[in-house]
Parts: C-alpha cells; sequence; structure tokens
C-alpha cells in the first residue's frame, strides 16, 4: 500500500497544475476580451493548445529544473509549502504551531487514512470513478469501431496524398476523421447534387485538417476516461470545440470566396434539417453538432462570429508573450506543488517549536520562543 502513495501524490499534484493552467487562461481570456483581438479565435485556440501541452509536459518539465537546480545550486527550487512555512516563521499566520503542523501535514494523513481503509467513502468514491472511466473506454472503442465500419462501407470520390473523400449513404451529416494511416472527409452521397453546399463542407473539413483539429479530438476523447470526473477537463474541452470552429469558420471565410450569407445558409440547413441517417458525435470534427443540449446555443453563437470577420487580429509578438507567461506560470505551479522531499532549516525551526509547545503542554518548562 506504501506504493501507491507516490500515485496519490502525482494525481494532486496533476490536477492542481490543471487547475491551476485553466485559470492562467481563464484570466488570458479575460485580457483578450476586453482588447481589440477579443474576436481572435485562431489566437485564442493556439494558447489554449499551448497551455494544454504545458500541462502535459508539467512534470517532466519541473523535475527537470529540480535536477538543474541541485546540480547547480545544490538546492532544489522552493514549493509552495516552504513559502507557507517561511510565513508562519515571520509572524504572519496566527496559529500554534501545534495546528499549523497539523493543517500542513493533512494530506500526507488523509492520504495514509485512504490506504489504510480507515475512509470507505474514499475507497467508495475511487471505485465509481473506475467504473464511469471503463464505461468510457468501452463506449471509445464502440466508437472508433463504429467509424471505421462508416469509412470502411462509403466509396473514395476524391484522394490526394494523405485523404481521402468519401461518399456514404448512411450518414446525414459530414465529418472529418482520422485512420492510422490516412485522414478521411465523409460526406453525404446527396451533397454532390448541391453544388454550392458541397463547396462550402469541402473548404471547412479540409480548413479542420489543416488546423490539426481532428488529431487533437482524438487527445480529448481519449483522455476522457482518465479526467472526465474533473470539472475543468470538461470546461477545456468544451472551450476547444467552441474556439475550433469559430477558427474554423473564419479562415473559410477569410480565404475561400464564400459569403457569410452563404455559409450561414449551409450550417442551418445541415442543422435543421430531418436527421434520419447515422449520426457519430465523438472521434471526429463534424459540420454542426445535433445531438448535444447545446448546440442551438454554439450555433447561434457561431453565426454571430460570422458576421466580425474582418475585424483586428493579434501580430505574433502577442502570442509568444502570452505563450511565454502563461508557459512559466504553469512551469512554476507543477515546481512548487510537488513533495519538498528533504528538511529544509525552516521546516527544522518549525519542528523544533513544535516540540517546544508539545513539551510545555506536558508541563515541562520551556523558554519563550521569539520567532525570528
Amino acid at each position: 500500500m506504501t506504493a501507491m502513495k507516490p500515485v496519490l501524490d502525482f494525481i494532486v499534484d496533476a490536477n492542481v497544475v490543471f487547475f491551476v493552467a485553466f485559470g492562467l487562461w481563464a484570466l488570458t481570456q479575460f485580457i483578450l476580451s476586453k482588447s481589440r483581438w477579443k474576436n481572435d479565435f485562431a489566437l485564442q485556440l493556439r494558447l489554449l493548445r499551448i497551455v494544454f501541452l504545458c500541462v502535459v509536459f508539467g512534470p517532466a518539465l519541473s523535475f527537470l529544473s529540480i535536477e538543474m537546480s541541485q546540480a547547480i545550486g545544490g538546492t532544489a527550487p522552493l514549493t509552495a509549502s516552504d513559502l507557507v512555512v517561511a510565513a508562519y516563521l515571520r509572524g504572519d499566520i496566527a496559529m500554534t504551531a501545534i495546528q499549523f503542523e497539523a493543517i500542513l501535514n493533512s494530506r500526507s494523513r488523509i492520504f495514509d487514512a485512504v490506504l489504510a481503509g480507515e475512509m470507505p467513502w474514499v475507497t467508495a468514491l475511487i471505485v465509481a470513478i473506475a467504473i464511469g472511466a471503463l464505461v468510457l473506454i468501452v463506449r471509445a472503442v464502440w466508437t472508433i469501431a463504429h467509424i471505421q465500419r462508416l469509412v470502411s462501407q462509403s466509396y473514395v470520390w476524391r484522394r490526394t496524398p494523405n485523404t481521402d473523400v468519401r461518399l456514404s449513404d448512411t450518414i446525414t451529416i459530414p465529418f472529418a476523421v482520422r485512420g492510422p494511416f490516412r485522414r478521411h472527409v465523409v460526406l453525404p452521397s446527396n451533397l454532390i447534387l448541391r453544388p454550392k453546399e458541397l463547396r462550402v463542407v469541402l473548404a471547412h473539413e479540409f480548413e479542420h485538417l489543416r488546423q490539426g483539429d481532428v488529431e487533437w479530438e482524438l487527445i480529448f476523447e481519449l483522455l476522457k476516461p482518465l479526467l472526465y470526473w474533473n470539472p475543468v477537463f470538461l470546461l477545456w474541452k468544451r472551450a476547444f470545440a467552441r474556439l475550433r470552429e469559430f477558427s474554423c469558420d473564419r479562415a473559410v471565410l477569410r480565404t475561400q470566396k464564400i459569403s457569410p450569407r452563404e455559409y450561414a445558409d449551409c450550417l442551418l440547413r445541415f442543422f435543421g434539417q430531418t436527421v434520419d441517417g447515422t449520426r457519430v458525435e465523438s472521434m471526429n470534427v463534424g459540420l454542426v453538432r445535433i445531438r448535444s443540449r447545446s448546440a442551438r446555443m454554439a450555433l447561434e453563437r457561431r453565426l454571430l462570429a460570422l458576421q466580425k470577420v474582418n475585424e483586428h487580429h493579434a501580430n505574433p509578438y502577442v502570442f509568444w508573450w502570452a505563450t511565454s507567461v502563461l508557459a512559466l506560470g504553469i512551469f512554476f505551479a507543477a515546481a512548487s506543488v510537488r513533495d519538498p522531499g528533504d528538511w529544509s532549516h525552516d521546516r527544522l525551526m518549525l519542528s523544533t517549536v513544535v516540540n517546544l509547545e508539545r513539551m510545555e503542554a506536558y508541563g515541562y518548562s520551556t523558554p519563550p520562543f521569539q520567532r525570528p
């Protein structure tokens, strides 16, 4: 059971970094919303991806920073608990040393209680999360098999070096998906009878492929069984889906000779039609979403965003400045939430104060302790 404690520490630290990263990104979003670049959705989408990558590689970067600091200076970087202990010794926190140490070590005590089976409700919660993850894994496997069957039952209409454009008689909503070796754009067969809509749909789906949205959709769906219980992950996934559609819509209107009215009519036609064919709402990037409860609101926001195609775009310096701030913030968060590992001078001082208070509680006479 002792071997499970580092795993719990890692899970808690990773989720703390996840919350901090999303908070930093949300703050950046708020700042951008007050600037002239509030409708530069491509910038916001790139920042979201950078932040997510920083979260994924944050633990590795934190480990490297610790090793480099110890190799260069002989000491590891300060953690959040080190800063709190220093604040207590300065007199910034008013409570007894015994109470402060109890709060400081509460996480370790909770982990010990969980591993010892003293908190059955926590064990039940972990089992429930594991069952939910298993259900989502089975669902993901079924969805992959279903999409593979749809692709295999369709036939190739056009082919590029790395993408097949396929026609299917069993779907009603166009979508783009990635296979093991090639990417596919699957269209309803009757769409070839409507050339104007076909042009809009192809431009939209190929723009998703250029932006790498299909691969990112797969990443989020494959991570869902591990993080579905974390509300931040769900908010992040929803923000990604919203920004990728806004960014794709604007890119199509700016690079293709398609009017906003023509584009909006195409979206409304597919959204408002009677859907009686096969629909796949995950593991792919479709033209519109129909099955989700918030689909109508999402479409309304997309249609409103089409009116702001020609607004300001941020220059590259804004992107690199925001990326640097976010990456550094996540990097320091990942380094500060870790377990201190060894006894610093401040921790030895705190332990001494705790022992003095305990001796005094047992009736031993000790000189009064003066904080430095």
